[in-house]
């Protein structure tokens, strides 16, 4: 019989069966981040024919990923090619699969945007942020290989249960095994990248709208609160369905005067069309020049998109702040890169990014955190003005 409360037992396999546990929730987590991003992008009615195809491909690329990563980092147990490619024995480093997994969907997706008309940005807020969710769960694999784990505190955590507590030590820990309670790192883990997937989720685009102008407060006639026909009252606590019913209605009165003011917001066309009509001219002044080496700088300069300031405060008339497309997808980098930089100096050395070698795996954390930082100053304060298009979709349709 299966003994999940006994210390020590193996519990990598599903009893009686030799199916790893470990992959089932990898599997899990991958699922569950795809089907997040399908419903994201189904709410923002955008083709999800590219997400459904595009999942197998990066899900390939992003095992082929994880399997290279650890090679390289421990090329010292690599003597033959079977080594390499032996994935059931082991050895697989999310950092890899993450990074490759990435960059095969960035071309995948590219792609789609020329297609659709669709920003980059976009796709990077509706799916990257879920790769968070993913790992949350997948990072409960590693109670079940029992690895990722932390220092031995020699004692058993009071707020933890007894069946984890019992397995809190790697398979080889000696001498007394039964004296062995090692930090829970991959539970660290998970928690924080469930939080991080909430905070990027639901807290990062409502950021902007929460610091700036209301605008049932800029334009008190034209957006009526419900709370002012029908305010809370000290009664609506004895009875608290009342209350939340009437804030639930509060909230959607928000959201409605947002997207009023901002989302569906239509200028003047004559302003749209003016703005651009320089689209065009650019174009067709592209295709008239011969000279190779100026053909190039007009083409950097229409990426510029000299008309992409005009046309957003067209549609921003009252410079309402709002989180622009970009900045979740863009965050998920550091955030993650702050885990791997707080949890790396705890981990055991062979389950750090670089096998071995804390110090450069800190720096690739830190450039993780630069890049996603950087990446989301640029989609919040340089893109907008810079390299907007015309009829693409961002936080909302031009």
């Amino acid at each position: 019989m299966f003994n999940f409360l006994g210390y020590n037992d193996a519990i990598d396999d599903i009893p009686g069966t030799s199916i790893h546990i470990y992959s089932i929730l990898v599997a899990i987590g991958f699922i569950v981040a795809i089907v997040a991003s399908w419903i994201k992008l189904y709410r923002r009615n955008i083709p999800t024919k590219t997400l459904e195809w595009g999942c197998l491909v990066i899900a390939l690329s992003g095992i082929i990923g994880a399997r290279l990563w650890f090679v390289v980092s421990d090329t010292k147990d690599m003597d033959t090619i079977l080594d390499v490619i032996a994935v059931w024995r082991g050895g697989m480093a999310i950092e890899g699969g993450v990074t490759v997994g990435m960059v095969v969907g960035f071309f995948i997706f590219y792609r789609a945007s020329k297609q659709l008309q669709i920003s980059m940005w976009v796709f990077m807020d509706c799916i990257i942020p879920n790769i968070l969710l993913g790992q949350a769960i997948g990072r409960w694999g590693n109670f079940f290989n029992q690895e990722l784990l932390g220092a031995n505190m020699g004692h058993p955590f009071s707020w933890l249960p007894t069946w984890m507590n019992n397995h809190l030590h790697y398979s080889g820990d000696k001498p007394v095994p039964v004296e062995v309670y090692r930090q829970p790192l991959f539970l660290y883990e998970s928690i924080i990248s469930l939080f991080g997937w909430g905070f990027l989720t639901f807290f990062v685009p409502k950021a902007g709208q929460m610091f700036s102008r209301k605008p049932w407060k800029l334009f008190a006639g034209e957006f009526v609160s419900p709370l002012k026909a029908n305010p809370i009252t000290k009664k609506d606590y004895v009875l608290p369905w009342k209350a939340i019913k009437k804030y639930h209605g509060y909230s959607q009165f928000k959201k409605q005067a947002w997207n009023t003011a901002y989302f569906d917001f239509n200028p003047n066309s004559n302003i749209v069309k003016k703005t651009l009509k320089s689209v065009i001219i650019n174009k067709e002044y592209k295709r008239n020049i011969k000279d190779k080496i100026k053909q190039k700088f007009q083409k950097f300069k229409y990426y510029m998109q000299p008309h992409a300031k005009p046309l957003t405060d067209a549609f921003n008339p009252n410079q309402y702040r709002i989180t622009y497309t970009g900045v979740c997808g863009s965050l998920y980098f550091a955030f993650y890169g702050i885990i791997r930089m707080i949890l790396e100096p705890l981990r055991n050395s062979r389950d750090i990014m670089m096998i071995g070698n804390v110090s450069i795996s800190m720096l690739l954390s830190a450039i993780w955190v630069i890049f996603g930082a950087t990446l989301a100053i640029c989609a919040q304060f340089f893109a907008p003005s810079r390299f907007r298009k015309g009829e693409w979709l961002y936080e909302r349709s031009y």
